[in-house]
């Protein structure tokens, strides 16, 4: 009886305690809980607040591209009106010289022939440290690319002159946009890449003596659709010298005797004008004027 009554004494004890540990227990688990969730809480605090702080960042990068857009609308609009501008300036300018306030005077040189002469050509420059403006027929750039590849090289430029050497007032306007076609083709082939050139130069000055003719205006049109203008000049020499003996001595006179700030000279790749070149751009150095390519003179008059 009396192990009996000990053990009755001693269970509600036992019960007791594990209602205590269950108790413990469970407010270790609400706590965690308690915790858990106020860390959640927090955390979408901190979600609720990036995400308020990207929708005003998205609303901001929206603004700004819609201002991106209205600029780039306004910029596309700009450069319609300066590429019309500009092509209303091509097809309005004729040049026959530069800006007669410099003492700059263009070396330009028409038509071409074999590597000899032209290696002769830069020989001479690449001596006095001039650039100057070829105008090649596309054929000859055709038939010697890698001439023309060393004259780019040696910081030369190259002007449209026809494929063929076409006189423009003899074909059709059609034809006349495949002899500039066909050109930039030959010398896009020689060089490797696509030339960008400024200037054409009408064979013979065909088309262009008479500057207010239909003929004039239609064939100015259809060069400035090509991005270029008509280069014409100040000093030639076969038509002045037409009368004349025409020597290395004569022409170096002649030109010297002509040439002024802004002029365009005229010269072409034969034997007595190349002859004569050395002595015409010493002579223009000794008169205070400074021989150079087209874009040099005429670039600082027009923004392109």
């Amino acid at each position: 009886m009396a192990d009996y009554s000990y053990r009755s004494n001693r269970q509600p004890k036992s019960k007791s305690g594990s209602r205590i540990f269950l108790f413990l227990v469970l407010l270790v688990i609400i706590a965690a809980l308690g915790i858990f969730s106020f860390t959640q809480y927090l955390a979408i605090q901190s979600l609720q607040s990036d995400l308020e702080l990207f929708r005003e960042n998205l609303n901001q990068v929206e603004t700004e591209n819609q201002q991106l857009r209205q600029r780039y609308d306004d910029i596309i609009e700009e450069n319609e009106k300066l590429r019309e501008e500009n092509h209303m300036l091509r097809s309005s300018t004729i040049i026959n010289h530069g800006n007669r306030d410099t003492n700059k005077v263009a070396i330009t040189i028409d038509d071409g022939a074999g590597p000899e002469l032209i290696n002769q050509t830069l020989a001479h420059l690449r001596d006095y440290d001039v650039k100057a403006t070829f105008f090649p027929m596309g054929s000859w750039v055709e038939r010697y690319p890698e001439i023309w590849q060393q004259a780019i090289e040696d910081g030369h430029e190259l002007g449209n002159h026809t494929y063929n050497h076409a006189f423009l007032t003899t074909i059709s306007e059609d034809r006349v946009r495949e002899e500039l076609t066909h050109w930039q083709e030959a010398v896009d082939e020689a060089l490797g890449y696509n030339y960008k050139t400024l200037f054409f130069r009408p064979p013979g000055m065909d088309g262009f003596t008479s500057i207010n003719s239909n003929k004039t205006k239609q064939l100015q049109e259809i060069i400035a659709n090509k991005g270029m203008f008509p280069i014409l000049w100040d000093i030639e020499l076969v038509y002045a010298l037409r009368n004349e003996s025409y020597t290395t001595a004569r022409v170096t006179e002649h030109v010297l005797a002509n040439a002024r700030g802004g002029s365009i000279v005229l010269l072409h790749f034969t034997h007595i004008d190349i002859a004569a070149l050395p002595a015409i751009l010493s002579g223009l150095r000794n008169r205070g004027l400074e021989p150079c390519s087209l874009s040099e003179l005429l670039l600082v008059d027009f923004k392109l």
